[in-house]
């Protein structure tokens, strides 16, 4: 069988057309949102306008690709050439679906695209008077829910040597108030742009709870404790499932060495006695590499940041050897990322979209309520 015009090779070739078209857009897009701000609002409609004629062109090319084939098939003599122009109209059927496939996800990437053609500032607390009162409500609910947990998962009194080294007991920041912390330091980070996995650290972990739940914004996490005995709940809680990259090990604050290791430190007062107290904030100070982001949530540590070399970011998020004028640039820049937070798990479309949904995560977007189950 001869290759007629406008036969199957002729609308493969169309196909790929397409397909080459597409991906430029693509590639014209994503470098538009890679811009950390002053984003060309008008390119990015722009560009938006040209996918949305490419859709329609593709729409009609599909219905003069399928008349074709029906013309040819209606005009095969034998059985056999009927059977030959049906497989080899096949192979470009099946090309074009996986290509429409790609087209009919373009609702929701364009609604992705759009919420960032502008950079907007976004505030890392978002005051609390704006909460609902059946937000605020819930919150404090679900707090409660969290002190019972961690009450039942770490029923362990507190050993005699942790309390002779001037230790606290695992006693447990709010949930709602320590995800408000990481979130705002995940945006931190987010703004920072690392290119490698970012590593967490609870100094003083107790029962684990806090590892675990920083899993949600980190791709590793740790914690250490100097008690045995929070340890051992802590690692029963994190042997529940394989999945976790999380651990937790025995030290002490005090002469810790590895803090240079973390990109993320939290410490929510660990140490009862102030002068150690300070001696474990000049330990991590010190050790930690510029740029490290701290989370301490106590009210002593904002009258010291600035003469252990670390900028306030808000909140009780810091940066360590980083001016306060740095620090206040690096803020900006972080509200400018976006709230969504990419679990270390989720994977990509594996379609052509992937490049804009890769960089609009680095951004802190992502598609809404795509692993949500349905509602019944």
């Amino acid at each position: 069988m001869h290759e007629q015009s406008g036969g199957p090779d002729s609308y493969f070739k169309q196909l790929g057309g397409f397909d080459g078209r597409l991906k430029g857009i693509i590639q014209k897009l994503e470098a538009e949102l890679a811009k950390p701000s002053r984003r060309n609002a008008r390119q990015v409609d722009f560009l938006c306008t040209e996918i949305d004629r490419l859709t329609r062109e593709y729409l009609l090319f599909l219905t003069a690709m399928n008349t074709a084939r029906i013309a040819q098939e209606a005009a095969a003599s034998t059985p056999d050439e009927a059977m030959d122009i049906k497989r080899v109209w096949g192979v470009v059927g099946a090309r074009t679906n996986l290509f429409r496939l790609e087209i009919n996800r373009w609702a929701t990437i364009r609604g992705l695209v759009q919420e960032q053609r502008q950079t907007r500032r976004l505030p890392l607390y978002p005051p609390q008077a704006k909460l609902a009162k059946t937000t605020y409500t819930q919150m404090g609910a679900s707090d409660d829910v969290f002190h019972w947990l961690h009450a039942m998962l770490n029923p362990s009194e507190q050993s005699d040597a942790a309390r002779d080294h001037a230790c606290f007991p695992d006693i447990a920041l709010s949930n709602s108030e320590f995800h408000e912390h990481l979130h705002a330091a995940y945006r931190v980070i987010l703004a920072q742009r690392r290119n490698e996995p970012v590593r967490f650290l609870d100094v003083g972990c107790g029962g684990g709870l806090k590892v675990l739940t920083a899993f949600r914004y980190f791709p590793e996490t740790h914690g250490f404790d100097f008690d045995p005995a929070y340890l051992d709940a802590a690692n029963h809680l994190l042997s529940k499932d394989d999945g976790l990259n999380c651990q937790v090990f025995e030290q002490d604050a005090l002469t810790f060495e590895g803090y240079g290791n973390y990109d993320v430190i939290y410490f929510y007062r660990p140490i009862s006695e102030e002068t150690l107290l300070i001696e474990m904030e000049q330990a991590i100070a010190t050790q930690a590499r510029p740029g490290t982001v701290l989370v301490a949530p106590y009210v002593s540590f904002p009258a010291r940041h600035e003469a252990l070399g670390c900028g306030h970011i808000g909140g009780a998020v810091y940066v360590a050897g980083m001016s306060q004028k740095q620090a206040k640039s690096l803020r900006i820049k972080a509200e400018k990322m976006g709230p969504y937070i990419v679990k270390p798990d989720d994977a990509l479309l594996s379609s052509v979209w992937d490049p804009l949904l890769v960089v609009s995560r680095a951004n802190g977007f992502d598609i809404p309520d795509r692993y949500k189950k349905p509602r019944y």
